[in-house]
């Protein structure tokens, strides 16, 4: 059982990793032609509803996560048919939900001016907004079956699925930018590859799942369904949160600053983002496994496995801070131009709301893997009250544009939500001291600072421009990082297991 757990382990972080760095290079050069054809404003309204419409998605947080935990039992046990009945139950749960993502996304359209003054200047933008809606809405009538093959330690195979269809529209968008310079055309070669993409996974789980066809499906239980939909309200309100905090940014940028802003900020994001993504890709990755190992771990096993996490995922945030905040502004001057960077001081606060982020992901997969949503019911809507508030008082008040969007996200997220997500794992999951968790996390954090400082020392000596810098930047920061990292964690408990693990795993 060990081995499939590691092997399945393996397989979604090692696909997932290089679907993502495939996936990144497409992205980019998306973006490249993106901005050179239709220029920052569309770039902007491309940002502001993307952002709408994650918003939208309050209506599917819960589900989604809760299909996944509640399949870990059943799927361990090999009961096929619970399985068809919990499959049948969010088959109609997601159809439900994109009826009223459609219905909620329509009402929008006589307010979308209110987003932001510029939006009146494009035409068209409401037929852009009806695609973006149209993509989405879509989506939510074939997602459910996904949830089968994340729940059975398969999700390489939706990684590779996506991948697939991406690339290919990918291909044809680009095409269609050089040639006829539509932002339309865009949209819908983006809306029908979504929908291939989701028949394709559709079709995969009919075909690898024959008992989810079978003419007599059982019914669950009173108190399954009870639980299932505590599980579900529990997880939604503790993930609103986070989508209105991480959703309203350009929806704020935009209203107080302007769409061109969003267009800057958005390029800044999207790589902030891919490589929060890249982390996700390989923590999130074993979320299944880890669930279906803490089903029959004690506590003591529990905690030594949260802890290897936290490793893992602080080893990813290390080197990924050392990185950016050496390179990240010369990364977009050399790629797009002088003009698209943003100020230090909004790219340094960019880069700490990352760090905070990326330290949640060791919280998200734990209380995931314990199911723990309905304790946290109230944190995240905590959470975004807190970031509204001294957001819209930094826009408003003091006028901090950007920047005051970023230290609302850090006000709510490291003043209040990560310490919570924490002691709700050690109390009610690990049932360990909350101390433990705080006492790593300086610890971490301290070294972090230490050795961003030493890199930022070192990196003054040399004066590098263009790609050439990039390259020389970042190899020192990874090797002046490395050294250090070595030098402090080669005695740790953390640092020996993963090291024998990479052995095991290279001798196989």
């Amino acid at each position: 059982m060990q081995k499939s757990r590691l092997y399945y382990s393996m397989m979604n972080s090692s696909i997932s990793t290089i679907v993502f760095f495939l996936k990144l290079v497409m992205q980019f050069v998306v973006r490249t032609y993106f901005i050179r054809v239709l220029g920052v404003t569309y770039l902007g309204i491309n940002g502001l509803f993307s952002n709408v419409l994650s918003l939208l998605s309050l209506a599917e947080l819960g589900v989604g996560t809760s299909i996944v935990y509640s399949m870990y039992k059943p799927i361990a046990n090999n009961d096929q048919n619970e399985i068809q009945a919990l499959m049948i139950l969010y088959k109609k749960a997601y159809h439900y939900i994109g009826m009223a993502v459609a219905v909620i996304g329509l009402a929008l359209v006589p307010f979308l001016h209110f987003f932001s003054s510029d939006l009146s200047s494009k035409e068209g933008f409401i037929w852009y907004y009806l695609l973006f809606l149209s993509n989405s809405v879509l989506s939510y009538f074939f997602t459910y079956k996904r949830s089968l093959l994340i729940a059975n330690q398969r999700s390489y195979l939706v990684n590779i699925n996506d991948f697939i269809f991406l690339f290919i529209s990918n291909i044809f968008q680009i095409f269609l930018l050089v040639h006829y310079k539509n932002f339309t055309l865009y949209l819908i070669i983006q809306l029908i590859f979504t929908l291939l993409g989701n028949f394709s996974i559709s079709y995969k789980v009919d075909k690898d799942y024959h008992f989810l066809k079978k003419s007599e499906p059982k019914k669950l239980g009173k108190e399954k369904i009870k639980e299932i939909k505590k599980n579900v309200v529990g997880n939604m309100s503790s993930k609103i949160g986070g989508v209105i905090v991480m959703g309203t940014d350009s929806i704020l940028i935009s209203s107080f600053v302007g769409l061109a802003a969003v267009g800057y900020y958005s390029n800044y994001t999207m790589i902030i983002n891919n490589v929060q993504n890249l982390c996700k890709q390989v923590t999130n990755s074993i979320t299944a496994s880890i669930g279906n190992y803490i089903v029959t771990a004690n506590k003591k096993q529990a905690l030594e496995l949260f802890k290897r996490h936290l490793f893992v995922n602080y080893t990813m945030i290390y080197f990924a801070t050392l990185i950016l905040i050496s390179v990240l502004n010369s990364f977009i001057m050399w790629w797009i131009g002088k003009e698209y960077i943003l100020p230090s001081l909004t790219v340094t606060l960019i880069i700490i709301n990352l760090v905070i982020q990326m330290f949640r992901n060791t919280n998200f997969v734990f209380i995931d893997s314990f199911g723990l949503y309905w304790v946290q019911r109230w944190k995240s809507i905590i959470e975004a009250i807190i970031n509204l508030i001294v957001s819209l008082i930094l826009l408003s008040v003091f006028k901090l544009e950007i920047n005051g969007v970023l230290i609302g996200t850090i006000a709510s997220s490291l003043g209040y939500v990560m310490w919570v997500e924490a002691y709700y794992i050690f109390k009610y999951g690990l049932q360990e001291k909350l101390i433990i968790y705080i006492i790593q996390v300086i610890k971490y954090v301290i070294f972090l600072g230490v050795s961003v400082s030493i890199v930022f020392f070192a990196q003054a000596f040399f004066n590098f421009n263009g790609l050439i810098g990039i390259i020389f930047k970042t190899i020192l920061a990874c090797t002046i990082g490395l050294v250090l990292y070595v030098i402090v964690f080669y005695r740790s408990q953390e640092f020996i297991y993963i090291k024998n693990l990479l052995l095991r795993i290279i001798k196989r």
